[in-house]
């Protein structure tokens, strides 16, 4: 019995001791470079397990519950992984090094990844960090400024307004946006995506890179790797910004005094002072606020990541009123897992909900922006007692009533279509749009042998939209008048896209190959309704279709339109001992937008690249690390702008205004819009060249390219443009000729520590650009956009730049009469594309304190003022019309009198600098220490602020040298910008 217990005895003990040795214990530690500098963010791991953290920014650690048999692997991007073996060891002090090459870099490219230092063509990367510090509320503002050669300006500084990318310059008469591709897919809209998901952007701007996806890569590809979880501790993190939007302008009106002063030398001698001086840009404009909110989970085990979140962003609009708003929810799903050894499978999928409400704008009739800079001052917001036009209007039913009940006052003298602004915008554009997207993606990876992997691949993405406005009947005048109105608006697209594709990769010796095959199907469906009418009351009650009248010419809209496209695709890659490099592509598209003779089209593209510095001869101890040069040739193609319907095609209507085709008394047909059967590509040629190095230890990198992109067959989805007056129907689309665009870029990065603790980062870019149509398929110049009256303001010609600014050349102003010297014919009078364009970055780091500033400009472009009214002589004008006008007294004048002042509106004189440069961010942020937090489940909290799109430098005078147009051929025809507001932003971070 006692030998049993004894035995007992030393199994408990034995198990005791067992247990003892089985705990895990706490390591500490700090992680720092070779120059000392601690490291913050750096990840810490336990091998094989999903047991890990992060460095503070101090670079000091703490991780729990580790093993003496365990393996802990140090990295951080840029450096080369450490791995050390636990044993007895409670404290661990790693410094890391740099890798060999920062340049092993690995960058995603078109259905594949590439180390950056194999890279044969000209690809700009925008990190997560670079996003991370964003207080950007859309994708394309995080790519404002941040790499040489792209133009990001936005069509309008409303709620929810897109922005324009153009990626080396514009190369379409079409729709020139680059295409963007979505962790893999190609998606039509990236409205719904959170800056807060984005991991990486890659830009994509040589034919060689783009190549790979053909019909779709002549304008460029922007691709956006979303976040995906890590291995590690499961990570919470929380931000939200409140934002202050306000008004950043230089330009003026002219005040009462002034105005009673022009339009008496302009022969307007009713025009008299009442007493009354509005100021309509201050009183159109106001502050408005913006808020958002992001939430995500993620974690990975060494199989299986998530990410998972949630934003929501609400932004009031800066023009007046409740009018003017936009808000959107968007939900995101990623999640990977390698199920087997040989199988690795993913879903990516977000969906997101917008609602929109804006006025009209960019537009010299019925915009609230043009109203506000022609009405006259002595007009006051609200009508004064005893006003007779306004209450005449309340008992008649269409006065312009406030929500308080106060009557908008009309204008005093200003007459036409111009109303007061601020009634305009809080009355006659009620409701909005709603609009749902949904995008998934699903893929499978399958390791078939050692080297070789097929990827299997589909994508849907789907968006409907609701459209209800109404607006109450009102009577200004006769040309400012209108009916109870009622718009209703729905619509439906989708797309889906089916792509596998073949990778090999290996390694024979000193000779590196991949290889690329696929092949990728893909459809577009799509159509919309509208129904315009006279609803019974114009207010939130009767805003719907069942309590309006319609009639048949208010019914329009299109059903079923398909679009289809099948490719084949092969790309092979190969390097010598990592220096010599040679990538070639090939691609086979077949789009249905074209005729059948022409469906079909080959792009092929090749590029070479030598690593100088790999070199034998190359002294290793140069100052210079690393040398490469390269150099691509490239052709694309795309079907842009040819989403609705079958140009090619003809078709034929049975009806006309909702009467019968009726020919010698029998029913008919009568020709629709005239076809184009011998419809083409429209095929981009680009040839590239460009130099990379990086030197003082790999601190300082620099990188320059020379392009010439050649696009043949121009689209032209207009053809009215071509129209004579004989043809009696609208022309389809049609080839129009030959652009060219050409250029040098830049881009120069310094990144460096000190020994007392400061961090800190410049990153400067800078590119020229020179667009000329070379070739003209048409019998003479095309006109494009006009301003009032009719007048031509842009025009495509063959030897000038596309959509160059129209009118007549002024020679001064004749000292005697005050006339314009004009000269007798219209000419070229100025161009809306930048002869250069420039940006950067300016990133600090201080023990909790962090600074970013981020800028870009542009230099030679023009901007044309069309908002003027050469009809209505007694409006508004800005107030440089007015000081540097000829008087008796002022005969050396450099704008003619105020009563030739129409003589001026299509003329050189409405030509603007439009150069400017832009703080886009200022921004200055504190974390808190972690001694604070260690207590905590905290990991890291981050407050800041920041002053985004805030201080402006140029030269114009009009209300925004920034804002753009959404119609190609109107760029820089400012006809009442809504102006871009500056931002004072005030935003919390917390990571759990």
């Amino acid at each position: 019995m006692m030998i049993k217990f004894k035995y007992v005895i030393i199994a408990c003990i034995l198990l005791c001791v067992q247990n003892v040795f089985s705990q895990g214990k706490t390591v500490t530690g700090l992680v720092t470079d070779v120059s000392g500098m601690p490291i913050p963010s750096a990840t810490i791991l336990v091998k094989g397990t999903s047991n890990g953290t992060n460095t503070d920014f101090d670079g000091k650690f703490t991780l729990t519950n580790v093993r003496s048999t365990d393996e802990i692997v140090f990295s951080f991007v840029g450096m080369s992984s450490q791995t050390v073996i636990i044993g007895n060891q409670t404290t661990i002090n790693i410094t890391l090094l740099e890798s060999l090459e920062s340049l092993n870099e690995v960058l995603i490219v078109g259905y594949g990844t590439k180390k950056r230092s194999l890279v044969t063509g000209a690809i700009s990367s925008i990190d997560s960090k670079q996003i991370e510090n964003s207080s950007s509320q859309r994708v394309e503002q995080v790519l404002q400024g941040k790499t040489s050669g792209v133009t990001v300006v936005s069509s309008s500084g409303s709620p929810g307004a897109t922005a324009k990318v153009r990626i080396r310059g514009i190369g379409s008469n079409g729709n020139s946006d680059p295409l963007y591709i979505v962790d893999g897919m190609k998606v039509s809209s990236i409205d719904n995506i959170s800056p807060n998901d984005i991991a990486n952007l890659e830009v994509l701007k040589d034919g060689a890179s783009t190549a790979i996806y053909g019909t779709q890569g002549a304008n460029g590809v922007v691709i956006i790797s979303t976040k995906q979880g890590k291995v590690g501790k499961d990570q919470i993190s929380f931000s939200t910004q409140y934002t202050i939007q306000s008004l950043r302008t230089k330009m003026k009106l002219m005040n009462a005094d002034q105005f009673v002063q022009y339009m008496s030398e302009a022969g307007q001698p009713g025009v008299v002072a009442n007493g009354i001086d509005t100021n309509w840009l201050d009183e159109t404009f106001e502050k408005a606020d913006m808020k958002r909110y992001d939430l995500s989970f993620s974690g990975a085990t060494e199989k299986t990541s998530y990410y998972i979140s949630g934003s929501r962003l609400d932004q009031d609009g800066i023009v007046s009123g409740d009018n003017d708003n936009y808000d959107r929810t968007t939900l995101r799903v990623n999640l990977k897992s390698d199920v087997k050894e040989w199988l690795e499978v993913g879903i990516n999928t977000t969906y997101s909900d917008t609602n929109k409400s804006n006025i009209n704008e960019d537009n010299e009739t019925r915009g609230v922006i043009n109203n506000a800079l022609l009405i006259d001052p002595l007009t006051p917001i609200y009508a004064l007692p005893g006003s007779t036009r306004e209450t005449d209007a309340f008992s008649n039913g269409n006065a312009l009533v406030a929500s308080d009940g106060r009557l908008y006052a009309y204008p005093t003298y200003t007459t036409g279509e111009t109303i007061n602004p601020v009634a305009y915008a809080n009355t006659l554009f009620n409701g909005g749009t709603n609009k749902g997207f949904f995008l998934t993606s699903v893929y499978g990876k399958f390791k078939l042998f050692k080297n070789l992997e097929f990827t299997t691949r589909y994508g849907y993405e789907k968006s409907e939209y609701k459209t209800r406005k109404w607006a109450p009947a009102y009577f200004v005048s006769g040309e400012a008048t209108a009916s109870n109105y009622l718009l209703s608006e729905s619509g439906r697209n989708s797309r889906w896209i089916f792509e596998n594709f073949a990778t090999y990769s290996n390694q024979f010796g000193n000779h590196g190959i991949t290889a690329l095959i696929g092949y990728s199907a893909e459809e577009y469906d799509g159509s919309f309704e509208r129904l315009e009418g006279t609803p019974s009351e114009a207010n939130e009650t009767f805003g719907y279709i069942n309590y309006a009248t319609f009639s048949s010419a208010g019914i329009s809209g299109q059903i079923n339109v398909k679009k289809a496209m099948n490719s084949i695709f092969g790309r092979l890659s190969y390097d010598f001992l990592g220096k010599y490099l040679f990538e070639g592509s090939l691609r086979y598209d077949q789009s249905s937008a074209f005729p059948e003779a022409n469906r079909g089209a080959v792009f092929p593209a090749v590029s070479a690249g030598w690593v100088i510095s790999k070199e034998d001869f190359w002294d290793e101890n140069s100052i210079i690390n690393t040398l490469k040069i390269r150099s691509s040739w490239a052709q694309n193609g795309s079907d842009a702008g040819l989403d609705f319907g079958n140009p090619w095609k003809q078709f034929y209507d049975s009806s006309v205004n909702d009467n019968g085709v009726v020919y010698g008394g029998q029913s008919g047909l009568n020709l629709g819009v005239f076809s184009n059967p011998d419809l083409r590509w429209e095929t981009s040629t680009q040839f590239g060249a460009g130099i990379d190095l990086r030197t003082l230890k790999n601190r300082l990198n620099f990188s320059m390219d020379y392009y010439k992109k050649e696009t043949e067959d121009l689209i032209t989805t207009d053809g009215n443009i071509i129209k004579t007056l004989s043809a009696g129907q609208n022309i389809g689309a049609f080839n129009v000729g030959t652009v060219e665009n050409s250029g040098l870029e830049f881009e120069l990065g310094y990144n460096d520590s000190t020994a007392g603790g400061l961090t800190y980062g410049v990153n400067l870019n800078f590119s020229t650009l020179k667009n000329e149509v070379t070739v003209l398929d048409a019998p003479g110049a095309l006109n494009g956009n006009n301003i009032f009256g009719g007048e031509i303001a842009t025009r495509m010609e063959e030897g000038k730049p596309l959509w160059y600014f129209y009118g007549y050349k002024t020679n001064g102003v004749d000292p005697v009469t005050g006339a314009l010297n004009k000269a007798d014919e219209k000419t070229m009078i100025g161009s809306p594309h930048p002869d250069a364009l420039y940006g950067g970055s300016i990133s600090l780091a201080y023990k909790n304190f962090d600074f970013n500033m981020n800028f870009q400009g542009t230099i030679g472009n023009d901007i044309m003022l069309g908002f003027n009214r050469p009809d209505r002589p007694i409006t508004n004008h800005p107030l440089h019309y007015y000081t540097n006008r000829w008087t008796a007294t002022n005969t050396n004048a450099s704008f003619p009198s105020a009563a030739n002042i129409s003589e001026a509106y299509n003329t050189d004189l409405m030509i603007e600098d439009g150069s400017y440069m832009r703080i886009k961010q200022l921004q200055l942020g504190y974390s808190l220490p972690n001694d604070i937090l260690e207590a905590t489940s905290i990991n890291k909290i981050r407050i800041y602020i920041s002053l985004d799109d805030f201080f402006t430098f140029t030269k114009h005078r009009g209300i925004d040298p920034e804002s753009g147009s959404e119609n190609n051929n109107s760029i820089g025809l400012d006809k009442g910008f809504y102006p871009i507001p500056g931002k004072a932003v005030f935003g919390l971070s917390i990571n759990l």
